[in-house]
């Protein structure tokens, strides 16, 4: 079976992502803390390399999740921002040798090669499946020099689901943060090492938690998008599906989730709203 294209909102505005990606063979490759801490601050590098906005960031042994934003203008970024932002990424010296080459560039009035260039680096920011794929090829090369490893790090692409704002983001960051939980690995989030979040008080992202509802969100991941019946619609519509019949599945009382492209729930109820 074919591979369902990816549901990315491409204009200016912001929209916001679940995204989940497996070790190869589902293999523990990150078992040991030091690949977790790097696999942590390789995505908060590559983030903002990206612009890409982290609100909740979870690692486990053989996967990891993240909950974002990505907030998609009209205007260009700026060279000097694409500088920071590779400094940010790779280190002082990758600013300077970048620095000294678009120098060059700019003096012998190589315009068209200049712009060639920074357009490059723009075309791998405001995206989830460049900022995806360089977190992940990033960590790949620092893993496979630590531990002499040989072959593929990771299992296929990774799964991303659109998310609608406000109640809905918020199951997904519980469901995020709460993965360690409900592995058993600890019975307290602020016991485990590898979950970030942009909240300021765990409370705050817990009060009410209702675990049995909340884990329904769990079948986001086989979805690729979710929130209200409309939002699910208005995205259906968006990206031109042409399915004969569109359904949103219900994920218990928390929303709804498209489901490969038999997406929204049954036609004359999604009529209904």
């Amino acid at each position: 079976m074919a591979r369902t294209a990816r549901v990315k909102s491409t204009g200016a505005g912001t929209a916001y992502y679940h995204l989940m990606s497996r070790a190869s063979n589902r293999q523990f490759l990150f078992s040991k803390s030091a690949a977790k801490d790097r696999l942590m601050d390789i995505t908060r590098r590559a983030a903002e390399f990206s612009g890409v906005k982290l609100i909740a960031v979870t690692i486990m042994d053989n996967h990891f999740h993240i909950l974002c934003s990505v907030t998609r203008s009209s205007e260009p970024v700026p060279q000097e921002e694409i500088i920071r932002r590779v400094g940010v990424l790779k280190g002082e010296k990758a600013v300077e040798k970048l620095s000294e080459h678009l120098e060059r560039l700019s003096a012998a009035g190589f315009t068209s090669m200049l712009e060639a260039e920074l357009d490059g680096y723009r075309r791998r920011m405001g995206d989830i499946s460049a900022f995806m794929k360089t977190l992940k090829e990033l960590f790949a090369v620092w893993y496979n020099q630590e531990y002499r490893y040989c072959g593929s790090i990771w299992s296929g692409v990774f799964k991303s689901t659109m998310v609608e704002s406000g109640k809905y983001l918020e199951y997904c960051r519980r469901y995020v943060m709460m993965n360690p939980v409900r592995a058993g690995i600890v019975t307290q989030i602020k016991a485990y090492r590898w979950v970030w979040s942009d909240m300021p008080s765990e409370n705050e992202v817990f009060l009410g938690f209702n675990p049995r509802r909340e884990g329904k969100v769990a079948q986001i991941g086989s979805g690729k998008i979710f929130g209200s019946v409309g939002f699910v619609v208005k995205w259906i519509d968006a990206m031109g599906f042409t399915a004969k019949r569109t359904v949103a599945h219900a994920v218990g009382d928390v929303g709804y989730s498209s489901h490969g492209w038999r997406l929204a729930k049954r036609e004359s109820e999604a009529a209904a709203s």
